[in-house]
Order: C-alpha cells, then structure tokens, then sequence
C-alpha cells in the first residue's frame, strides 16, 4: 500500500486530501495538524466525496509522525512555517517525494536551506502551480513558436497579486520553457492591503519580469469584483484569456479560432498529481529548483517594497 502524507489540513490541504481520494491506487493516507477543528473539516470534506479506490484509508493526528516512511507528502502548511515543518519532517521520517504548496517560503535563506535539506535526505520535490497542467494552457503552449520572443501580460483586479503572482509567473516559465527570471520594474502602491489571512499583506499595482528574451507584466487594482485577464502575444499570434468568463481567444497567422477555459480545482488534481508520481516517478508538476528560481527574485521585489512602505527591515516577506 502507498503511504501519502498531507501536512496542513486547512482550506487547501482538505482539498488535497479530497483529491488524494480520487486517486486509483490504494492509498493509506495520514493526515497532520495540530488544530482539532482543521482535522474535522477535512474528514468531513473527505465524507462528501466517493473514495475511488475503496481500500484506500486515512488517518487523523495532530502531531508530525516519527520513524515513519512515506511515498508523498503534501506540505500544505501555511508559507511561515513551511520550511520548518520540513526540517522537522526529514529529521525523523523516510520520504520519496514532497509537493509543495506556494508561495514556497517568506525568507530569501530558507529556498537555499531547504534546497540543502532535499539533496542530503535525497528527495525528489515539485511546487503545485497547477495552471501548467491546464489542457487550455497546454493547448496555448502547443500554438506558441518557441523561437520567437513572448510578451505575457495578466490585468484585473482583486485577484491578490501577493499571494498569487507566484501562479502567473510559473505559468510564463511554461509557456517560454525557461525558468531563469529577473524582475525589471515596479512600480507597486504604497498602500498595503490587509489579507484575509492576519499578518499578512496583499499589493496592488504593476511590475514587469524577464526570462532571458521573454517579458512578464502583472498589474492589480484594489477592487472587490474579481477579473483577470491574460494576454499572451507573440510573432505569430495574439492570445487572451479571460480567466474569470472562461474564454479563449487565438488569432494567429494562419488561424482564428475561440475555445473554452476551464480550470480543474485542487479536489480533482490531486489524484492525478499522485497517480503520474507513483506510477512513472515523476512529475508535470513544477520542479522545486525551478520554483526557487521562480520565487526568490519575486520574494525579493515584494519585500523590499514592503519594508520601505513600512520603514522596516524584515527578513521574512509577510504574504501566502
């Protein structure tokens, strides 16, 4: 029986567990946080759904186990603790595989320590940056000429650029198969805003990326109505995603053509996601070398930004 670990049962981690149910492999799945109330929400998400594979089972506790060996893990812990959560982890357990949830860490120190920490207990890890597995994504990839430059650009509003810039910025190290990025510009408001979660913050405002030729702009306004636009230009064709209406449109040198965006939830992703590692030993997820690249130039433009509105110094970027 594969053993799986789901560390953090909260809105997210529940989720994994829901779609770690749906994997067709026999699981035996163990379920950690320290909050009673967390472990009674993901049972009771987990009694919502049919178990695929009707052997598998789970187990609550609130405390990281020790002496253990497990096939995967999800850590699904907020971003302050994540990288602790993991030393402590691979202190005291045998582990093949990790998936990480984003933003990965808060502090810049943390993506090189933890990095040492997956070479010494030699573990294989990814990052879930899921819209990479999106078949419209994939679709848009497929029409893209890898020669020419690409100019990415997501708009809108109430999408909470800090804790979800992280998703569009691996997106366009997909679409440009690159994963070394630079951030070039900002131009963030001074205005922080209070995230839904306490102690942290979200931005609003415009910043611009670079991956070697290729250009990113991600720009935020402070309203509640949520919409997000993607545009992806290049060359030989023009591309625009309405996330939030579910609409693609492609106009390219030889085609035109409209076609539906649909964005699968965590619940559905996860067997998958577990099901591709067991059987084949890897993973279309984001590997975490390249997630690193991905998020400490990002961690680095958010934080210093936040320390100058807030005329502090601190080490550890405060959003999730």
């Amino acid at each position: 029986m594969n053993k799986i670990l789901i560390i953090g049962a909260g809105q997210l981690g529940s989720r994994h567990l829901q779609g770690a149910l749906q994997s067709t492999l026999q699981l035996s799945i163990t379920v950690v946080d320290p909050s009673s109330e967390s472990l009674n929400v993901a049972k009771e998400r987990a009694e919502q759904i049919t178990i695929v594979n009707s052997k598998s089972k789970v187990q609550y506790i609130q405390s990281l186990p020790s002496k253990e060996s497990f096939d995967v893990c999800i850590i699904a812990t907020s971003a302050p603790v994540r990288a602790k959560v993991t030393a402590s982890l691979l202190a005291e357990n045998k582990v093949c595989y990790i998936i990480f949830e984003k933003v990965l860490f808060q502090a810049l120190h943390e993506y090189t320590e933890v990095a040492a920490l997956l070479k010494k207990h030699n573990v294989i890890s990814w990052v879930n940056c899921p819209r990479r597995l999106s078949p419209s994504y994939q679709q848009i990839k497929e029409l893209l000429n890898a020669d020419e430059p690409l100019s990415m650009k997501v708009s809108g509003s109430g999408w909470g650029m800090a804790c979800n810039s992280i998703h569009f910025i691996d997106l366009f190290s997909y679409l440009c198969s690159e994963s070394n990025l630079q951030a070039t510009e900002s131009n963030l408001n001074a205005e922080l805003l209070e995230s839904k979660r306490s102690g942290f913050y979200e931005l609003t405002g415009k910043v611009k990326f670079m991956i070697g030729k290729h250009s990113l702009e991600l720009e935020c306004t402070a309203t509640d109505e949520v919409a997000i636009q993607v545009s992806v230009l290049s060359n030989s064709n023009t591309i625009k995603v309405d996330e939030i209406e579910g609409i693609i449109n492609a106009t390219g040198t030889s085609l035109e053509q409209k076609f539906k965006h649909e964005v699968k939830y965590q619940s559905e992703l996860t067997g998958l996601n577990i099901d591709e590692i067991l059987n084949t030993e890897t993973s279309s997820l984001t590997p975490f070398k390249e997630s690193c690249q991905l998020h400490t130039p990002m961690i680095e433009l958010y934080l210093r930004h936040i320390n100058n509105v807030l005329n502090k110094s601190l080490l550890a970027c405060p959003i999730t």
